[in-house]
């Protein structure tokens, strides 16, 4: 009997030495490990975590290139004011490049032609006669006024602030004429017979295309050109508005003096 309560501690033993052995085997598996509720949700959220991480960097993307473009647009803006602004300080302190619209002065300088205009405070002399100039044209409802001294002198239309800033810096609104000096200040100018007489002497013109010269209004006909103050003709006699309309222009009208042609190409160079 003793025999048989042995056995039977004994298989008990290796029963419970079995269901160990099955415990510790499933331990070691992992094909048969479960994971717990909590790792199954921590799973979850860092999966989420990683989409969120995803779509911040490329939100950033999208903000870097947004800036970078923008960045590059300003730059570009940047540059084409600065560039205006040289070209305006150039245009207005040195010269500039005009494009003729006019048959005033034909045959010297005809429609379509370019020339280049350098400011008459870079000539280093005074205007004299025979230069050609480009001014500002007078206000057309009324073309000349006569000063205290009965002196006819062309009138202008007076800008002030911005209107002022606009008009003499950006060339809003203005017209250019270009003519020829016929007259500084102190010279006696005559149109009569045909011709046009200087002090008393009567000019040899070749440049004009006319051998005649008609008087437009009487009274600008027979003037002494005041001081500041230039007496202006066009080439093309019959067909040219200028001093002989509208009297003297003043020297701070001036735009500038015309030094050469520099279009079409096959006629670069100077201009008599």
């Amino acid at each position: 009997m003793s025999e048989n309560k042995e056995e039977l501690e004994k298989k008990t033993t290796d029963d419970v030495n079995q269901v160990e052995s099955v415990g510790e085997k499933k331990q070691e598996d992992p094909k048969v490990e479960e994971k717990p509720k909590d790792e199954i949700v921590k799973d979850s959220e860092e999966y989420y975590d990683e989409l969120d991480y995803q779509e911040k960097d490329q939100a950033e993307k999208v903000k870097a290139k947004t800036r970078s473009i923008l960045r590059e647009v300003l730059d570009w803006v940047l540059c084409f004011v600065l560039a205006y602004i040289v070209y305006l300080n150039i245009n207005y302190f040195i010269g500039s490049v005009a494009g003729v619209k006019q048959q005033s002065m034909y045959p010297t300088v005809i429609d379509g032609e370019r020339v280049l205009v350098v400011r008459p405070w870079l000539t280093f002399s005074d205007l004299e006669y025979g230069d050609i100039v480009t001014f500002e044209a007078p206000i057309e409802h009324k073309l000349y006024i006569d000063t205290e001294d009965n002196l006819p002198i062309a009138q202008y239309e007076q800008y002030t602030g911005l209107t002022q800033f606009l008009y003499k810096f950006m060339n809003v609104n203005k017209v250019n004429y270009i003519k020829r000096v016929i007259g500084v200040a102190g010279d006696h100018i005559e149109i009569k017979d045909g011709a046009v007489y200087r002090n008393g002497e009567k000019l040899d013109e070749p440049y004009i295309r006319t051998s005649v010269t008609s008087p437009q209004e009487e009274k600008y006909s027979d003037v002494i050109v005041p001081e500041g103050t230039v007496y202006l003709m066009g080439d093309n006699r019959d067909s040219s508005l200028d001093s002989r309309s509208f009297g003297c222009v003043p020297l701070e009208r001036v735009n500038g003096c015309v030094v050469c042609r520099v279009w079409p190409l096959n006629k670069i160079g100077g201009i008599d």
